[in-house]
């Protein structure tokens, strides 16, 4: 399913690897920090979750930032709004370094995989690092209040700002940049919540993040809290420490039928891959793992 989409910013074509979005010695490395959850009907999530895969292999095959799991009967599917200025609001951008880009499936801007779940795009980087990242399209009024909303939950300012565009470090590599960036809509048009689809952060500390938050948020699991941003975007908050959670998981932990996470069911091992052209595991012949993402 291919969409075009205005991008903005975020659509330009990445000049530099280093420089934007870069953290600080002080900030934790997690490459986890923010991950994505994805909902999809019954014998639709390994197809799905094997799309991803593949995708994110262009970058690194053990970089496993998505979950599909599968609720236990068909969803009703929301028709898609009429109006021309509806988008959905979350997307993921890759910057890919030119050599190594594969075939577009459309020429639009814009591709999805599935019904509710977010955009894609892939970008060319001309040299540097490459990069994931994740973009949340919000309501023109609201921009402000949801740039501090996130800056609450990952505890760290942006590394870029502009008046309509932000960028968050996440997590940074001599190999490749994790981003989590904010893009304000203009006033006529309206960003739609992924329904099929969920954003997970890992924090610290939630028992003191909850009061702060402007909407309510409540316990769904052992070390599992939900709530939603001031666009109605759900949001799931992990705690724990990135050190006991990445001894755990390689992947996000993964969703019960009702779309919820079930911490007890235990994350299957990465997929091996086998050498396809210009994937990062014929560039270092090294699988990567946490310890060897770190600057």
């Amino acid at each position: 399913m291919c969409c075009s989409y205005e991008e903005g910013t975020c659509g330009q074509e990445e000049k530099k690897g280093s420089g934007i979005g870069e953290l600080s010695v002080e900030e934790p490395q997690d490459p986890f920090l923010v991950s994505i959850h994805i909902i999809a009907d019954p014998g639709e999530s390994q197809p799905l979750q094997e799309a991803i895969d593949r995708v994110l292999a262009w970058i690194h095959p053990d970089l496993q930032l998505f979950r599909v799991s599968e609720r236990r009967a068909s969803r009703r599917r929301r028709k898609a709004p009429k109006a021309k200025a509806a988008q959905p609001a979350l997307a993921v951008v890759l910057f890919l370094q030119e050599g190594l880009l594969p075939y577009l499936p459309c020429s639009q801007d814009f591709f999805m995989l599935a019904p509710g779940t977010p955009l894609w795009a892939i970008r060319p980087v001309h040299y540097g690092r490459e990069i994931v990242r994740f973009t949340i399209y919000c309501r023109h009024d609201n921009y402000a209040d949801i740039l501090k909303f996130y800056e609450l939950i990952l505890r760290r300012s942006p590394s870029q700002r502009k008046t309509d565009f932000c960028i968050f470090p996440v997590f940074s590599s001599l190999d490749v940049d994790i981003q989590f960036s904010l893009k304000r809509l203009p006033c006529d048009q309206n960003p739609v919540p992924t329904d099929n689809s969920v954003l997970e952060f890992r924090v610290k500390d939630i028992g003191e993040l909850v009061p702060l938050l402007p909407n309510p948020c409540s316990p769904i699991s052992e070390g599992r809290w939900q709530t939603e941003d001031h666009d109605g975007n759900k949001v799931l908050l992990q705690s724990g420490t990135p050190q006991e959670i990445t001894t755990c998981w390689l992947r996000p932990a993964p969703l019960v039928a009702d779309g919820m996470p079930n911490p007890a069911v235990s994350a299957p091992s990465p997929p091996v891959t086998d050498g396809r052209p210009g994937s990062h595991r014929d560039r270092t012949e090294v699988p990567m793992d946490v310890q060897s993402l770190k600057p």
